[in-house]
């Protein structure tokens, strides 16, 4: 059968116009945005080797390559934008080889001091200047310690200095050493004046957490303000939560209160939500505040 030329182009008008249109991408949930970024930003940021160049040996401080630099700001970003903070801070490279001497001292006297006695190996000036202005970490190094710092563990840190100083509202920049296996995280003296500042910056924050990043000591701060007379109440998927308020002080970074619940399902294979709520604060624009933390498994 002979068509007409005519014929054959209404036939093809008709089927383009026929066409199936695109459906638009929907947009992320923010649960979907929490696993995208654990995935990207934590998981993204870990250190398997430091390329740690020293040895206690020699005493020699040694240096890091620029693979360890950019996980360690990476992991440092993700715990401040987890909580609503700015997540563009940066490293001041004329610090590392000041903190690359604290951490030296650390690993090579296997302990912890903010004031290290010249007697200790390895001492230098300078290795003690950086530990007076520093998170210092003993059994981590790089993307590791700051973890470890997050989670603040340990008799002595009720307070939850290292993680405020981590998530100090004002920071813009910090400063870092690392051995294979000790820390400093240089906090005081960085540059600060960042100006996104949350209503409130509570860890495990508000919204989507990883359970694996959900540790034993919560925290909630705002700067200048006071909770010295604050109370917390928990509730959970069994109701309200048992919890004890262990620091209500500490001048590191913001002022904050914090607790320890007890019964945190950081196991679960479904979500699990829990509501917070702080009252009794002075010194800030509320007096309570409330809000809930979702548990998620990675």
């Amino acid at each position: 059968m002979k068509y007409s030329l005519s014929v054959i182009l209404a036939s093809t008008l008709f089927f383009v116009g026929c066409k199936k249109k695109t459906q638009p991408t929907p947009e992320p949930t923010a649960r979907e945005i929490a696993v995208e970024d654990y995935n990207t930003n934590y998981l993204g940021s870990a250190v398997p080797n430091t390329g740690w160049t020293g040895n206690t040996a020699n005493c020699n401080a040694g240096s890091l390559p620029q693979t360890t630099h950019d996980k360690v700001i990476q992991r440092i970003n993700y715990f401040r934008r987890l909580v609503g903070l700015n997540d563009n801070t940066t490293l001041d490279p004329s610090k590392f080889a000041m903190y690359q001497e604290t951490a030296l001292m650390m690993k090579a006297n296997n302990a912890l001091s903010h004031t290290p006695p010249s007697t200790w190996t390895c001492y230098t000036q300078a290795g003690a200047d950086g530990a007076a202005t520093s998170n210092i970490a003993l059994g981590a190094g790089a993307a590791d310690a700051v973890t470890m710092f997050i989670n603040d563990p340990g008799a002595s840190n009720t307070a939850v200095g290292h993680r405020r100083w981590i998530l100090h509202s004002a920071k813009t920049q910090f400063s870092y050493g690392s051995t294979n296996s000790s820390m400093a995280l240089g906090v005081i003296g960085t540059a600060g004046g960042n100006t996104q500042i949350p209503e409130f910056i509570a860890y495990p924050p508000k919204g989507y957490i990883p359970q694996t990043l959900t540790f034993p000591r919560w925290s909630f701060g705002i700067p200048g303000a006071n909770f010295t007379n604050a109370t917390v109440t928990m509730t959970g998927p069994s109701g309200n939560v048992p919890l004890t308020i262990v620091s209500t002080a500490g001048s590191y970074g913001d002022k904050t209160i914090v607790w320890e619940p007890q019964g945190i399902l950081t196991n679960a294979t479904d979500d699990v939500s829990y509501t917070v709520t702080v009252s009794g604060i002075t010194g800030a624009p509320q007096s309570s505040y409330t809000y809930s933390t979702i548990l998620f498994k990675p």
